[in-house]
């Protein structure tokens, strides 16, 4: 790694090989995960800052294994004694958890890693100052609040991190990563008559500066004040069941909430799945294939000049992300994996062993998840509509993987009468059962007309970099609810 920092250095062959020693006839398998981060997070609220500050935080996590029992110790301190003796500390825990724990396995031996991963950024964070980041912030802000005299609140975030890491584990891998990380997320209320909407959008990356100078990001305030002008004016729906057609946005959080988070493999070996040994059958139409590819590159095909947000070269484990085809034609063909998990179920792991820092255990969770497309356009899927909605956009709901029962509540909606796009509607909510859903799909939207959203998932008190979308899709028979 160049430039490597300071406090990494410690991290190389001769530590390695002690820690060997230390792990002989101690431990099964360990790992250490040490990074360097420096970043800058800005909140203003209502053009009024409430945090400006900038960060230089350095962290390492060690986890030693024993037959079903983890020991999982973190340090702020990376000298070669502090290394040392929180490896040792962490063999003992591993040991009494061992003694404790009632599943007893092993972890499946991988071929090892030695590799060094970089992203260019076109417009490095290191060169632009704090000064031009808060102005950034600032005409979010001004572009918000004068945009109407119904605006009454904004908020607007800007958080990066330069990121420097190394992983090494007991099967001899070695990484190295360099990377950024930046997200701008804009928030909007507008009131009239008593009536109060909010709407929020967001932008992100792995990259560098040029995230915030995409068309995207440029126009995001404007959009996010706009939307929740337009949720004045629109109407309550009726409740009842009607055929919904729900737009890229509400596909992803539909195939990520509702249905992904069922097929973690460590929610499944806790019975605390819908699809529990279920692989191989088919629990959608032929037409679903449902996938998680969080690999770089994928950003180019959308001709953006960064990565995906939720993208990154191996997971929190040193297993390169990869495509896990999940439902293909219908059947389900995989759960995503950890180390742990794929071990207890004897299989390859594929990448989805995930922690929020250094600081925190990897959990299974998910990267990029996306229903494919197929051929059909919204303008046909609306013509072909005699009664129903078209929804856009998510903005809370609730799920449970046990069950499958999901609601969301909807940002935007539209009434479809006899084929045409109508009334527009505020606060729709979507029920329903996960895999019932799967099956009532009549329709599936093109590949010209699919998009992807960045976001934040939240799981066991951690939240890591997502990504879900796919295209426009029609469902027959949705329960939908409003406000009277």
């Amino acid at each position: 790694m160049k430039e490597i920092n300071e406090n990494l250095k410690n991290i190389d062959d001769e530590l390695i090989k002690r820690l060997n020693d230390l792990a002989k006839d101690n431990s099964e398998y360990w790992d250490l995960r040490c990074s360097a981060y420096e970043g800058t997070s800005l909140d203003f609220t209502d053009q009024k800052s409430k945090e400006i500050s900038s960060s230089s935080t350095i962290e390492c996590g060690i986890r030693s294994f024993i037959n079903g029992g983890w020991g999982f110790v973190v340090l702020k301190d990376l000298d070669r004694k502090s290394i040392e003796n929180g490896f040792q500390k962490a063999i003992k825990l591993s040991k009494l958890t061992e003694s404790l724990s009632r599943n007893k396995f092993k972890i499946n031996e991988r071929d090892p890693l030695i590799e060094h991963f970089k992203i260019e950024e076109f417009s490095s964070l290191k060169e632009i100052g704090i000064e031009e980041k808060i102005e950034l912030v600032k005409e979010h802000e001004k572009t918000m609040s004068s945009l109407s005299s119904q605006i009454k609140n904004t908020r607007t975030v800007y958080m990066d991190n330069g990121i420097q890491s190394i992983f090494a584990n007991s099967f001899g891998s070695f990484i190295t990563q360099n990377y950024s990380v930046l997200r701008l997320f804009n928030l909007a209320f507008a009131q009239k008559n008593g009536l109060i909407q909010r709407a929020v959008n967001s932008v992100g990356g792995v990259g560098g500066f040029e995230i915030v100078k995409t068309e995207q990001a440029r126009s995001l305030s404007q959009k996010t004040a706009s939307e929740a002008i337009a949720l004045l004016e629109a109407k309550s729906p009726l409740g009842g069941k009607f055929t919904v057609i729900m737009d890229p946005k509400l596909t992803g959080t539909f195939v990520h909430e509702a249905f992904g988070h069922a097929v973690e493999a460590d929610l499944v070996l806790n019975k605390e799945s819908i699809l529990e040994g279920r692989i191989g059958e088919k629990v959608a139409i032929e037409d679903v294939t449902i996938i998680d590819d969080p690999r770089m590159g994928r950003a180019k095909k959308l001709n953006l000049p960064y990565e995906l947000f939720g993208s990154y070269f191996v997971d929190s484990e040193g297993i390169p992300s990869q495509k896990t085809t999940i439902i293909e034609a219908g059947i389900l063909k995989n759960y995503i994996h950890s180390l742990e998990t794929s071990s207890r179920m004897n299989i390859k792991p594929n990448g989805h062993g995930r922690a929020a820092s250094d600081s925190s255990r990897p959990q299974v969770r998910m990267g990029i998840t996306l229903l494919e497309p197929k051929e059909w356009k919204l303008d046909e899927m609306i013509e072909d509509t005699k009664n129903g909605i078209l929804c856009e956009d998510f903005q809370y709901g609730y799920t449970d993987p046990t069950t499958g029962n999901f609601q969301f509540k909807c940002r935007i909606s539209y009434t479809i009468e006899n084929g045409e796009k109508k009334t527009m509607m505020r606060d729709a909510s979507l029920s329903g059962m996960t895999l019932e859903v799967l099956n009532k799909i009549t329709a599936i939207g093109s590949k010209s007309e699919m998009n992807i959203s960045d976001g934040m998932c939240g799981k066991g008190g951690q939240s890591v970099r997502v990504c879900d979308g796919g295209p426009f899709v029609r469902i027959e028979d949705m329960i939908v609810g409003g406000l009277s």
